[in-house]
């Protein structure tokens, strides 16, 4: 299972003590992977130039990031007591993000979960909302957006969280419905799977609950 490092403690508590095996590595710019680990909070100019250093010599923040994941998934998948068939993604915000780009481009996936994630580049455009920098990856929008990356997780399991008032998954429902077709198409629908919360951004324990739950069904 791959998840995002914010949540470890409840995570590994979670998910550990029932088996699962758990994957969470800072992603670049984060945690032990800062330059400046001294600097209080977030520290914006650090993926902000990583985002332009990488933009400058024709490459994406995105692909170093996918790239990190995927060598993650490779090193889960090459443990003895791991089922290379079974594995996992979760992540919320920013790890939600990568959970999203990560299980369309790698197939060995088979069961994601993006909380708090799920927007499109349009809405987000349209709303005013911030876009995270690894998430600039220049001309995607001229034919693409996160509708068109989810549909290609498809007929693998999702489960997308969302609430109402989280600008950073305003329009979930519409994804979902954009990219049910497809799963119908697979004979998957069950496969996909969206929970609407009120509240906003945060992963409260009520969601986090049913994501645990989810995980569970789907695997036994």
């Amino acid at each position: 299972m791959w998840i995002g490092r914010e949540s470890i403690t409840s995570v590994w508590s979670s998910f550990g003590k029932k088996g699962y095996v758990v994957l969470a590595p800072d992603s670049i710019c984060f945690e032990d992977r800062r330059k400046d680990p001294t600097v209080e909070g977030f520290d914006f100019w650090q993926p902000f130039d990583e985002m332009c250093y990488r933009i400058l010599r024709g490459e994406y923040l995105m692909k170093k990031v996918i790239d990190d994941a995927m060598n993650g998934i490779s090193l889960l998948a090459g443990l003895d007591y791991v089922d290379s068939k079974r594995i996992c993604t979760l992540g919320h915000s920013y790890g939600g993000n990568t959970a999203l780009f990560l299980s369309a481009l790698d197939e060995r996936i088979s069961f994601s979960c993006a909380s708090g994630s799920a927007c499109t580049y349009k809405n987000r455009m349209l709303n005013g909302v911030g876009i995270e920098m690894a998430s600039v990856i220049p001309g995607f929008i001229r034919k693409y957006d996160i509708d068109d990356l989810v549909a290609c997780i498809a007929p693998r399991n999702l489960l997308i969280v969302s609430s109402d008032d989280d600008k950073y998954s305003k329009d979930a429902p519409d994804i979902v419905e954009k990219v049910t077709p497809i799963y119908k198409e697979f004979n998957a629908l069950n496969n996909l799977q969206h929970k609407r919360y009120q509240g906003g951004h945060s992963l409260t324990e009520e969601r986090f609950s049913d994501i645990i739950e989810w995980f569970d069904t789907k695997n036994k």
